[in-house]
């Protein structure tokens, strides 16, 4: 039997590891020790690529944004010759907050401290009443790892990240025809769940919920389905997808897929039930085609870049979701829906129908997983074995697994 925490005790990491059988959940300790969950961040969530904005955010020189997660806060920028910047949103006089407010546009950041004050690159200005001889080469803001990859921001917090170079030269040719750097941000909704993190990207990763969960969404998607049923769906797919263009092909450089030094990155094109032309209430379309689309092939593309930033891809719209961890037993989730460049909501586009079917799935992800976090918390709670249907899941956890030290 599972050994059960006592109140009060912390498990030690290399025990955890030790005690994990493979194809079973993972062990209490991983999802209510603090310990652990400051190993987490530090191991695998802070080194990744996190989607942190979209340049439609950010159209003119001067425009900025902040992304900020746990105790980091980073300022997004376009300067004067069109680059986009990640800035560590740090004084390099006493460490004060510089930028205050979550987006706007300027000429330059003052610090509201002492008013030290940087360009948009983040190169110190001026240094109010300082020596003469102060070397301000020496004190910009420190900069943080960024890429812009088909329209989306990421960075990260990694001294040396993973490379994108892989990620662009097999996913170019098949993102292309969408068009997602032509995309802009309709919406975000950010939903508070009082779970682990882990638990919300194990629940994403899988559809075995999917049919009891969300009948909403098993109304219009397959894969909720066994892979025999499934399957044949995705081979009807394929020619009516060629047909417009869209390529089928499934790229998969995720955990011991992957490259190393590369990023994770995985994108597949999933059927639809037929008649379905995007995920929206009733299958119709709720937006304007993206990119270069001329029409639906009834299907919608699985994107990966990272393990944290899951998008969906549908022939008029897309939805990314982020995975945010506030504490050991406290996260939020956080989804953007985009639209064409051009899409004018209310002439368009409605934004309840653009919205309604993740809106109405996340809260019902956000009720299940919060009684998962409950059970797991339980003195009776033990790793159960992985269903069929749970590959994904496993893939993470064992990516997870990995990252955390387990001997190989």
């Amino acid at each position: 039997m599972t050994p059960r925490l006592q109140p009060g005790s912390d498990p030690n990491l290399s025990d955890l590891l030790g005690r994990h059988r493979c194809g079973h959940a993972l062990e209490q300790g991983f999802y209510t020790s603090d310990e652990i969950f400051a190993e987490d961040m530090e191991r695998v969530f802070l080194p990744d690529w996190h989607y942190a904005g979209h340049v439609s955010e950010l159209p003119n020189p001067g425009d900025y944004l902040l992304f900020e997660v746990l105790d980091e806060s980073v300022i997004l920028t376009r300067d004067a010759a069109g680059d986009i910047h990640a800035l560590a949103n740090v004084c390099r006089h006493r460490g004060s907050r510089v930028c205050l407010e979550q987006s706007g546009h300027t000429r330059r950041f003052t610090c509201p401290y002492h008013a030290w004050t940087y360009n948009l690159d983040g190169s110190l200005f001026s240094a109010r009443l300082m020596s003469t001889d102060l070397d301000k080469t020496k004190l910009g803001l420190k900069t943080v790892p960024v890429e812009v990859f088909h329209g989306m921001i990421f960075v990260s917090f990694s001294d040396n990240p993973a490379t994108f170079a892989g990620a662009r030269a097999e996913l170019d040719p098949l993102l292309k025809p969408f068009g997602l750097d032509r995309l802009r941000v309709a919406h975000r909704e950010s939903y508070p769940v009082q779970a682990n993190w882990k638990l919300l990207i194990e629940n994403y990763n899988e559809c075995y919920h999917c049919a009891p969960a969300h009948p909403e969404y098993a109304r219009h998607h397959a894969m909720h389905m066994e892979f025999e049923r499934f399957q044949p769906l995705n081979e009807a797919l394929k020619p009516r997808a060629e047909a417009l263009g869209i390529p089928t092909a499934m790229i998969d450089r995720v955990g011991v897929n992957c490259p190393a030094g590369s990023v994770d990155y995985t994108v597949s094109r999933q059927a639809l039930f037929e008649g379905t032309d995007t995920g929206s209430d009733n299958g119709r379309p709720v937006a304007p085609l993206l990119g270069d689309l001329k029409g639906y092939d009834q299907g919608a593309c699985d994107l990966y870049v990272g393990i944290f930033n899951p998008m969906l891809i549908y022939n008029d719209h897309a939805v990314i979701y982020r995975f945010i961890p506030v504490d050991t037993r406290t996260s939020v989730q956080e989804i953007i829906w985009l639209v064409h460049e051009d899409a004018v909501e209310g002439r368009d586009y409605d934004l309840n129908r653009l919205t309604w079917l993740w809106d109405v799935t996340t809260k019902a992800d956000k009720f299940i997983i919060e009684k998962n976090q409950q059970g797991v918390n339980s003195r009776y709670y033990e790793p159960g074995p992985l269903a069929g249907m749970e590959t994904f899941t496993q893939r993470f956890l064992d990516l997870y697994l990995d990252r955390m030290g387990r001997p190989a």
